[in-house]
């Protein structure tokens, strides 16, 4: 464990070992003393440091190019600290707990309220450049990286929820895409039916933070529900949009019209097994997932798959990742640096990691200004109709107005138990009413703690 000579970082460490001495210190502190800060893009900030890092999950190799590039344009090497996905609010927090120096970390929305709640988070606001930053952000990104006023991140990428179809068994199947949810289910009895399919669709039902929950949060809400009430009550009960969604649902594992390996997969394991080219449909899934199914090196039915929109008024999802100020810093000017690197703009002033994941791995940007520029239209059209899935995000809305507990830190765990509860439904170890039933409690039981 290193030293502490942060005071704020110190107390925030103790309050998420349960002092309540330090919680209430640390509450009226307010922000860490601001220290002269560089002005624009290009200054150097006045302090020195000989070491940074970033804690992260793993996405090939975009952080060891990001540290490089660091490195050579301010002389300031970084360390990485990268786990995977599932497993990295466990790792951060057990760092956080530890008192190891974290400069700059990154968060999915279901975990960022925690993170914020525990300390971990060090607002942003009055930082060079925040406003314009603030000013160019997509409406997902403010309702993610603004809480109660302040500026807490930047954005990592945003991602719309879509359905992908593959057009060769839906010819073969003499069918055309689905417009409504009767008609996509008689479609998959008659593939399976026709010999065309053995189990016509994939869905995205792995366990993990959006996979799985993602799924029955996009169809339900096209369906006209939500999870929560105005007031935060679970609308999870008899009649509800949510519990008849799951019924429906779970009805393709009963005929064994779903693939099997829909329990396993998550976002990039579902395109991958997609490209087996076994099945007619995969979905709701993150639209990115056509970067796999469509990129020639990676699937052997690329340039056969196409991107559907949902039924009825094609209302859907959508969701940003952000990255962070720790207040574990070693130097918050530089580390202010750095979250720019990975969140916004480079030394010359460009949204360099936004483009380019925009480019190599069909990534939303949190920022207006790149969604609308000639770059998503250009990169995007090797794997996807642009102008289909442009379409599809302007009818996106925000996962966390669809699922009002992701504002809340008990969300984490009642997502835990809704995996396990909706897995045991979709095999039939419950049905729709009982596993309904037990995420309400569940509800109550989270907010326990």
């Amino acid at each position: 464990m290193r030293d502490l000579p942060n005071t704020k970082y110190d107390l925030s460490r103790r309050r998420l070992l349960g002092s309540a001495a330090g919680a209430a210190t640390l509450a009226g502190m307010g922000g860490l003393a601001r220290s002269p800060l560089a002005a624009t893009w290009a200054d150097r900030p006045p302090s020195e440091v000989d070491l940074l890092n970033f804690v992260v999950w793993t996405y090939g190799d975009i952080y060891s190019q990001l540290a490089t590039r660091f490195e050579e344009d301010w002389g300031v090497p970084v360390e990485s600290v990268i786990s995977s996905f599932n497993d990295h609010p466990a790792k951060l927090m057990t760092m956080f707990a530890s008192g190891d120096y974290i400069d700059v970390s990154q968060s999915s929305p279901f975990s960022f309220p925690n993170f914020i709640q525990q300390g971990l988070v060090e607002p942003l606001d009055g930082l060079p450049g925040i406003e314009e930053y603030v000013a160019d952000f997509s409406p997902f990104t403010k309702q993610v990286a603004v809480q109660n006023g302040q500026v807490m991140g930047l954005p990592y990428f945003s991602a719309i929820w879509v359905w992908n179809y593959y057009e060769d068994l839906l010819e073969q199947a003499g069918l055309e895409p689905f417009q409504d949810y009767d008609e996509l289910i008689e479609q998959l009895r008659k593939a399976k039916k026709d010999g065309v399919s053995q189990h016509p669709i994939l869905w995205v039902a792995g366990v993990g933070l959006e996979q799985l929950p993602g799924t029955w949060y996009s169809l339900t809400w096209n369906r006209g529900g939500t999870f929560f009430e105005p007031d935060g009550t679970p609308a999870l009960g008899p009649g509800s949009v949510a519990r008849e969604t799951l019924r429906w649902w779970a009805k393709t594992f009963e005929e064994e019209l779903a693939d099997p390996e829909s329990l396993k997969v998550q976002f990039t394991s579902s395109a991958k097994a997609f490209s087996a080219g076994k099945n007619l449909y995969r979905g709701p899934n993150h639209h990115y997932g056509l970067s796999i199914v469509n990129d020639p090196e990676q699937s052997p039915i690329a340039g056969r798959v196409k991107v559907h929109g949902f039924p009825g008024d094609g209302r859907t999802i959508g969701v940003t990742h952000v990255y962070f100020l720790s207040t574990g810093t070693r130097d918050r000017d530089w580390a202010w640096k750095l979250l720019q690197y990975l969140g916004g703009r480079t030394k010359d002033g460009e949204y360099t990691q936004a483009v380019n994941l925009a480019k190599d791995a069909m990534l939303g940007s949190g920022y207006q200004s790149v969604m609308e520029s000639d770059i998503i239209r250009e990169s995007w059209a090797q794997w996807g109709d642009v102008d289909a899935i442009l379409d599809m995000w302007g009818k996106a809305t925000y996962l966390g107005e669809v699922v009002s507990s992701v504002n809340e830190p008990w969300h984490f765990p009642w997502t835990d138990r809704l995996n396990i509860e909706v897995q045991n439904c979709l095999t039939g170890q419950i049905d729709a009413d009982q596993c309904c039933d037990i995420l309400t409690a569940a509800v109550d039981e989270a907010k326990r703690g």
